[in-house]
C-alpha cells in the first residue's frame, strides 16, 4: 500500500476475539476483534513492518469489579488479597504479550503497570519485562487507573525505564473517555518529563483534544513525543481536524517527534495509514513519521 517504511507504534492484542471485542466495548471502528494473527495479516496487506504492542489490563477496573461482588459490609478497607490477584492477572497478559514476539518479529512488547500494585511491584515488574522476557517499552493508562501520571508514586516506575533505556507509552487526551479526562491531560506529564530528562515519554493520541497543551509540552521538554493513534484514523465522522490542521499541529510539534499509530483493533491500521498519507507533508516529513521516529524514540 505505501511506498515507505511503516511502524505503527500503537496496537492492542487479545488472546481470542471474543476478549478483543469485550474490551472494545462496542467503540471499535473498524470491524476488527484485535487477534495478533488479524492484526499481523493486516499488517502484511498494508505494508506495515512492525507494530508496538501497548497491551495494558484495566487492573483498576477488574479490582473493582472483584470489591463490588463482596458482601456489602466487607467491602470497606483493604483488600490485599484482591489487589495480589489482579496484580498477577496483569503478569500474566505481559508474559503473553511478550512472548508473541518469540513467536512473530513483526510485533514489539510494551506491557503495562499500574499504581495499584505498588511502587515497588511496579519496578520489579518493569525489570522482570525488560530484562527476563525482552520488552522494549511499558504502557501506561492513567485514565484507566484513576491516577495522575505526576503521581510520586510512579517515581520507581520512571527511574527504572530512564536506567533501562525503556520508553513509556501512555494514554493521552479526551480519546474514547467518558471520565477521567482530567488524569490525561498533556501538562499533567510535566513533572516527570522535568524529574526524568532521559526518559522517552510518549504521549498517546497527540494528547487528544489538548492541542495546545501538547506543543507546550513539547516546546518545554525535549524528551516529550507523540503518537497520532485515533486521531488521524481514516474514520470521517470521527475526524476532529482537517488534513491542514492535523498537517500544522505535526509542524508544531516538530516532525522528528511524532510517530505513526493506529491504536488497532478500535482502528484499522490500513485505514490509519491512508489518512496519514493523505496528510500536507513532504516525502520526507512521512517518512519520519510512518517509522524513522519510531526507529529513534523506541528503538523499533
Amino acid at each position: 500500500m505505501a511506498d515507505y517504511t511503516v511502524i505503527d507504534a500503537h496496537a492492542h492484542t487479545y488472546k481470542t476475539p471474543e476478549i478483543g471485542i469485550q474490551a472494545m466495548a462496542g467503540a471499535g471502528q473498524a470491524g476488527c476483534s484485535g487477534t495478533p494473527e488479524e492484526l499481523l495479516g493486516i499488517m502484511a496487506e498494508a505494508g506495515i513492518s512492525k507494530a508496538a504492542q501497548v497491551n495494558m489490563t484495566p487492573v483498576r477496573e477488574m479490582y473493582e469489579a472483584a470489591i463490588g461482588r463482596l458482601p456489602e459490609d466487607e467491602r470497606e478497607g483493604e483488600h490485599a488479597d484482591i489487589v495480589a490477584k489482579m496484580g498477577e492477572r496483569l503478569k500474566r497478559r505481559n508474559t503473553w504479550t511478550c512472548e508473541l514476539t518469540d513467536e512473530h518479529s513483526e510485533l514489539v512488547a510494551f506491557p503495562s503497570v499500574d499504581p495499584l500494585m505498588g511502587a515497588d511491584e511496579m519496578a520489579a515488574e518493569v525489570e522482570r519485562c525488560a530484562r527476563d522476557l525482552g520488552a522494549k517499552g511499558i504502557k501506561l493508562h492513567p485514565a484507566e487507573g484513576q491516577y495522575f501520571p505526576k503521581d510520586k508514586s510512579l517515581w520507581p516506575v520512571y527511574e527504572k525505564a530512564q536506567e533501562l533505556e525503556l520508553p513509556i507509552i501512555s494514554h493521552g487526551g479526551i480519546f474514547m473517555m467518558s471520565s477521567g479526562v482530567d488524569y490525561t491531560k498533556p501538562s499533567n506529564f510535566g513533572p516527570a518529563l522535568e524529574s526524568f530528562p532521559d526518559l522517552k515519554l510518549v504521549i498517546a493520541h497527540l494528547g487528544h483534544g489538548f492541542w495546545d497543551e501538547s506543543v507546550e509540552l513539547a516546546n518545554r521538554y525535549p524528551n516529550a513525543y507523540f503518537d497520532t493513534s485515533a486521531v488521524i484514523s481514516g474514520v470521517k465522522n470521527l475526524e476532529i481536524l482537517s488534513d491542514d490542521e492535523a498537517a500544522e499541529l505535526i509542524r508544531k510539534l516538530g516532525v522528528e517527534r511524532v510517530m505513526f499509530g493506529s491504536d488497532y483493533p478500535w482502528f484499522s491500521p490500513a485505514a490509519s495509514l491512508n489518512a496519514l498519507l493523505g496528510l500536507p507533508l513532504t516525502p520526507e516529513e512521512k517518512q519520519k513519521i510512518l517509522s524513522e521516529n519510531a526507529m529513534n524514540i523506541l528503538g523499533i
